[in-house]
């Protein structure tokens, strides 16, 4: 039995998130009464999308991804997931502990790993990986940074050396590196980060790490995946994001949440990757396909074009995520009309519905 179901999907409130994306998106007075940082679409038990039958709010269910919109004003904290294996054993030990997993000292909070990918909807700029050493060279001899020269020469892997450094080497750094950014040209790139970072998160050490990675700038349409042991963080833009429903997160900095550096290290991967933008070519009905971590999901951007009706196939579950003005959806002889941050759950067999409107639509399916 195939079935189409509209959802009513949360809005989480974090203090990097925006003031006007979401509430502009979904039609609301801006600025906003307090920042919104994520819309969910998915079943996680902390915030679950509910569906709508017959006028009455009914459990989603379960759905094997969480899909998101970011709203991103101020950078995310640094953070590494881990891997399925690491994930498992984390939760185990942390349960034989005793720790209780609403303690913020918590590191793992369920047995699964985090994979994300995300797609630009606007310029996203993020952190990520680390530069090589000849890189971090330059950058510490052109604004005189003794302590990055000292961690590209010193022979250790960058990221070990930047989080184990004491509070005594690690605090003239900071004030080192933010009075360099401070007296460097408006042009220089990592003085800008330095500044930014150091204007939302006053004296973190991990504006040190930040320095070491590298800075991605996604223009709309442009996709980047997160692998288990990457470091990474966001740093401003909107964005789509589909990742597995996990609240496993270890952290490295400009947060006030915890920081186990040692768990940290033991989840990091060895090869902190240099980043692999992808941007897919658009087919003639304005599609664009994504590849994810799991070949059983799927993710397709549709690029609605006003007086072009767009054939798309749904197979399995589906969710269909408008990120436009409005978006009309029909299959058969019903049709539903999706405002910006709407959504429409497609459960049963294969089936074939019609896109139009001007606006971008993505589709998440699970077979």
């Amino acid at each position: 039995m195939v079935e189409f179901l509209r959802m009513r999907n949360p809005v989480q409130h974090y203090a990097w998130g925006s003031r006007e994306v979401l509430a502009r998106l979904q039609g609301r007075p801006v600025p906003s009464p307090e920042p919104e940082a994520e819309l969910w679409v998915g079943a996680h038990p902390a915030a679950p999308s509910v569906v709508v039958r017959d006028g009455r709010d009914e459990p989603l269910g379960d759905l094997p991804f969480l899909l998101k919109i970011l709203a991103i004003d101020a950078p995310l904290s640094l953070q590494v997931h881990p891997s399925p294996v690491q994930a498992e054993a984390g939760f185990e030990r942390e349960q034989r502990s005793g720790i209780p997993l609403d303690d913020p000292r918590r590191n793992y909070k369920d047995r699964s790993a985090k994979p994300e990918t995300v797609v630009a909807l606007t310029e996203v700029e993020l952190l990520t990986g680390v530069q090589p050493a000849d890189r971090l060279r330059a950058t510490a001899a052109r604004l005189g940074l003794d302590w990055l020269h000292d961690v590209a020469d010193g022979g250790r892997p960058v990221l070990p050396a930047v989080l184990t450094l004491d509070d005594a080497a690690a605090g003239p750094a900071v004030a080192a590196t933010v009075a360099a950014a401070r007296a460097a040209g408006p042009e220089d790139p990592v003085a800008a980060l330095v500044r930014y970072v150091h204007d939302r998160h006053p004296g973190d050490r991990g504006l040190l790490v930040a320095v070491c990675m590298h800075h991605v700038r996604l223009s709309p349409g442009q996709s980047l995946h997160t692998p288990a042991g990457q470091l990474h963080a966001y740093l401003s833009g909107t964005a789509i994001e589909v990742m597995s429903s996990s609240d496993n997160v270890l952290r490295a900095g400009l947060t006030g949440k915890h920081v186990d550096v040692a768990e940290l290290l033991a989840v990091l991967a060895d090869e902190q990757a240099a980043p692999e933008v992808v941007e897919p070519d658009a087919d003639e009905h304005g599609r664009r396909i994504y590849p994810l971590w799991d070949e059983r999901l799927s993710l397709t951007a549709h690029e609605l074009v006003p007086g072009r009706p767009v054939p798309v196939e749904l197979r399995g579950t589906t969710v269909l995520l408008s990120t436009g003005d409005r978006v009309l959806v029909r299959a058969a002889d019903r049709e539903w009309e999706l405002a910006g941050g709407e959504s429409l759950l497609h459960r049963g067999g294969a089936g074939t519905v019609e896109l139009s409107g001007d606006a971008r639509v993505f589709t998440v399916s699970c077979r």
